[in-house]
């Protein structure tokens, strides 16, 4: 059964009814759907190419100007169940004055979103107010993602304050490939906004170029704190690495030290320990004593000698 939902606007922010000429069509949905799929290639009347973009397995963030029409292709924060937010969703979107066809693989709440106020009668006038809404509320959604990894940046930098941790690591190696993988597609989709600020044709009447300069500048915004967040991710990493190695070295210098202490002691109550005549003290009842006396004098003394030699 076919996914595909066709929403008629009425130029007020709703839906207009059946017998109310519409002033635009929005057709949205999924493009592994095998009926959506075909009606794609065989009936929406878009060119090979245009249907070869909207249904590619993966695609990366464009403008593309066609003779009827123009490809945007765009990426979503995934906010679904189960997901990660970072492994975001392509929008794929087709603009021919007349219809915005828009596909993706999972539900992004921002479409699911604007759809539900047209329902209601509050969502956007026209197509083009259509597209700058999709545009903002995926640049909004992917804000309060970076919001939320800098607040875990500066929660991993108090808790690097209060000690080393090595389960830091693991969280900060989470992070930073978070950081990849979200610019990866961010600074794409920046140039493609402003790409899309500078095409002038007559089916981009409706579209305000003002407010997708201010979305472009918006993302160069975010692509810059991802690079502060990046750097800040490797700052902190560092500094774990440099702790842990110090906590390491000093483990390893105390032992060393105990080492060097004990070694000598070791080699004394060794040779106490072997059975064969000769030995002084066998004889006589404060023997124990005395090589116990032997041993602490040897430990204090060595004790005294690395203090001056300032081992510790």
């Amino acid at each position: 059964m076919s996914t595909r939902d066709c929403i008629r606007l009425d130029g007020g922010g709703g839906q207009a009814g059946p017998h109310q000429q519409p002033v635009g069509t929005w057709i949205r949905f999924n493009w592994e759907d095998p009926d959506d799929r075909a009606w794609l290639e065989q009936d929406a009347g878009v060119d090979e190419l245009v249907v070869d973009s909207l249904l590619a397995e993966d695609t990366r963030p464009r403008v593309v100007e066609h003779d009827n029409g123009l490809l945007l292709i765009l990426r979503g924060v995934n906010l679904n169940a189960g997901s990660r937010p970072e492994d975001m969703i392509s929008l794929r979107l087709w603009f021919d004055g007349d219809r915005l066809i828009s596909t993706s693989r999972s539900p992004l709440r921002t479409v699911e979103g604007i759809a539900h106020r047209i329902e209601e009668g509050t969502g956007p006038a026209d197509l083009g107010e259509l597209l700058m809404e999709l545009v903002e509320g995926l640049a909004e959604r992917t804000d309060e993602l970076i919001e939320s990894i800098e607040e875990e940046i500066d929660e991993l930098e108090a808790q690097l304050l209060e000690g080393a941790d090595r389960e830091l690591r693991g969280r900060i190696g989470q992070i930073r490939r978070s950081i990849i993988v979200i610019r990866r597609y961010l600074a794409p989709q920046r140039d493609a906004l402003a790409r899309l600020s500078t095409i002038n044709r007559p089916l981009l009447a409706s579209l305000d170029r003002g407010r997708v300069r201010e979305q472009a500048d918006a993302l160069t915004r975010l692509v810059e704190d991802l690079d502060m967040a990046r750097e800040r991710g490797a700052m902190i990493h560092e500094q774990l690495l440099t702790r842990l190695s110090d906590q390491l070295n000093t483990r390893m210098y105390i032992l060393s030290i105990v080492a060097a202490i004990f070694l000598p002691l070791g080699f004394v109550t060794g040779l106490f320990g072997i059975n064969v005549g000769g030995m002084p003290w066998v004889e006589t009842e404060m023997g124990f004593w005395w090589v116990m006396l032997l041993i602490v004098a040897l430990g204090a003394g060595l004790g005294f000698w690395l203090k001056r030699r300032r081992w510790f």
